[in-house]
């Protein structure tokens, strides 16, 4: 009996230490994490957009991926596909504007 309800004691206390934990569930390029925001450039043409990264400071080649990732995970959401046409690519010239990377691309359907 006194070992069942060790176990049980046990259980708990572990449970309760869990939810102490943080979490967290955010992606990270080159082990940084990044604020990403892809948008559309105009509202006739939504295949044509801007991605930017932040703060492009923490590491140059892990903002780039995240450039990457943002522009995917947009054309992926409006058109279903991944293929895109980098008009200013991560791999182009970096154009940053304060702390923050921004690309520009087109995805093709």
């Amino acid at each position: 009996m006194r070992g069942t309800i060790l176990v049980l004691l046990v259980a708990a206390v572990a449970v309760s230490a869990c939810g102490r934990l943080k979490k967290d569930t955010g992606l990270r390029f080159d082990e940084q994490r990044f604020r990403i925001k892809a948008s559309k450039v105009s509202k006739e043409d939504r295949s044509k957009f801007i991605v930017s990264v932040a703060p492009a400071s923490a590491t140059l080649d892990g903002a780039r991926e995240a450039a990457l990732y943002g522009g995917t995970e947009y054309c992926i959401q409006q058109y279903g596909t991944s293929v895109i046409a980098w008009a200013h690519g991560p791999e182009d010239e970096p154009r940053i504007d304060g702390d923050k990377l921004f690309v520009e691309g087109v995805c093709k359907p």
